[in-house]
């Protein structure tokens, strides 16, 4: 890859990123990589209105903190661990994977990405193209702990190989492109048998790892930036100029010095924050509801008949990808936002929640709107099958607050994951006097727990029955669920 001749962006979070002409010519300046630009980063625009920032400069990011954390990799690993093998040979591949993990994400990001996988296409698409050792290991990774990639990542790889491994292999001969599916899915090699091998494993595990990732700290840092809230200040440069490559328990693990024990504390923070303020608001959470509902039922009214679901299938799949799809009288190419929203307009009248998008006037409005009020409310309830218990009958359970009928049919119950983020004993490691260490035990903190996690969920009911919304509290309160 010529590196001479670069590009350059100008990014409002990180400056000036620049990015060689190759990678230009063969990956960003085509019709699926110029596709994010019309897809939202988030769904937060509802809350924050200034937030609107795209998949495709979130790439960019991505690429950006890849190249800068390589660089310190590179220059801060000591090169007896690295005998007889050359790591900038994996620089290349690296940046490719960074700056296309996202190719195919979804309309809406992460409001639509599970119709991706509906009948676990993308995984299977995926696992077509890659082979059994890739198989082997995601399953090894994955299938046990039952749970895997999300759905846009599995999908994101499968484009790539489908798309773009041609121009990778012409572009670096001696690369493999599963290296890259392995890297945006987060699938290493199980029990790594080479060097070449470990070497993959630590920089999979730094764009897709379950800790601190370039992935992480990009969104981070651009969601703070584009919705304007005082989260907490995430010093990246200094952060990634502390990476190396270190042996710990006889494995190459990537780490950080001490220099950055306070920023790995920020990066766990401020991605918490967002997460409990702005992913999981109840004014996203109902908009979000709101597209997916609106988008069932536009498929509802145009896939043919006995077939609800064939608009999910046509419009969220490769296919869309290869060239135009047919749906009624419309047809989708490389399919984006203001697709779902030029459908949803088209049939406006018969999508009552249409107007509530256009409009952004609920008509449902939240009995509480905090994880902490949840908590208050349900103190005496925190065993998950009562919550389940209530959440699935609030309808019947309101009854007798909201008596008619049509009111209560509207009232809808909404779970939220939070997600939130604690570094467990052995995720991340770090060197303190020539020794290195897991980031729990040089933190000195208290071991981290599961309990931030407890799924919540949010009611909401109709504006004209909020004057009974006291009342509606306390009947699900008092609640038997045994």
């Amino acid at each position: 890859m010529d590196t001479r001749h670069q590009k350059v962006f100008r990014d409002p979070v990180h400056g000036y990123i620049s990015v060689p002409r190759d990678l230009c010519d063969r990956f960003i300046d085509t019709a699926i990589f110029q596709r994010l630009r019309n897809i939202e980063q988030t769904s937060m625009r509802p809350l924050y209105p200034s937030a609107h920032h795209d998949r495709f400069a979130h790439s960019l990011g991505v690429y950006h903190l890849a190249n800068l954390a390589f660089h310190h990799l590179k220059k801060n690993t000591a090169p007896e661990l690295l005998t007889g093998l050359e790591i900038s040979d994996y620089r290349a591949s690296f940046l490719v994977a960074a700056l296309m993990h996202d190719c195919g994400h979804a309309p809406f990001s992460h409001t639509f990405e599970e119709f991706y996988n509906r009948g676990n296409r993308a995984e299977l698409l995926l696992r077509e193209l890659t082979g059994e050792a890739f198989s082997a290991d995601y399953d090894h990774n994955y299938e046990t702990e039952r749970k895997g990639p999300a759905e846009h990542e599995m999908f994101s790889a499968a484009v790539f190989l489908k798309y773009y491994a041609g121009v990778f292999t012409d572009l670096l001969k001696t690369s493999d492109p599963i290296l890259v599916a392995r890297m945006i899915t987060g699938c290493i090699h199980q029990g790594a048998k080479t060097l070449a091998e470990e070497i993959e494993n630590c920089l999979i595990l730094l764009l897709h790892g379950s800790a601190i990732d370039v992935d992480k700290l990009d969104y981070i840092l651009r969601d703070t930036w584009a919705s304007g809230v005082n989260n907490v200040s995430v010093d990246v440069h200094r952060l990634l100029s502390a990476l190396e490559l270190v042996r710990y328990d006889g494995h190459l693990v990537p780490a950080f010095n001490k220099s950055a024990l306070s920023v790995i504390q920020s990066v766990v923070d401020g991605r918490n924050y967002l997460f409990n303020w702005i992913y999981g608001h109840h004014t996203v959470c109902y908009y979000n509801e709101l597209l997916t509902s609106a988008v069932r039922k536009l498929s509802r009214l145009v896939s043919p008949a006995g077939k609800p679901d064939r608009l999910l299938d046509t419009l969220f799949s490769s296919d869309a990808f290869d060239g135009p799809v047919k749906i009624k009288t419309f047809s989708a190419y490389l399919p984006c936002d203001g697709d779902i929203y030029c459908f949803l307009k088209h049939y406006r009248k018969d999508i009552s929640e249409v107007d509530e998008i256009l409009s952004r006037q609920p008509r449902l409005v939240p009995l509480w709107k905090t994880q902490a009020e949840f908590e208050h409310i349900f103190a005496k309830k925190k065993e998950p099958a009562q919550r389940t218990h209530i959440r699935v009958r609030v309808k019947e359970i309101l009854s007798s607050v909201i008596t008619d009928t049509t009111a209560r049919d509207r009232v809808i119950a909404l779970s939220v994951k939070p997600k939130l983020a604690s570094i467990q004993e052995n995720e991340l490691y770090v060197t303190l006097r020539n020794t290195v260490v897991p980031f729990t035990e040089a933190s000195g903190a208290p071991a981290p727990t599961n309990q931030g996690n407890i799924s919540y969920f949010y009611v909401f009911i109709p504006r004209e029955c909020m004057d009974r919304a006291e009342e509606c509290i306390k009947v699900l309160q008092a609640e038997k669920t045994y």
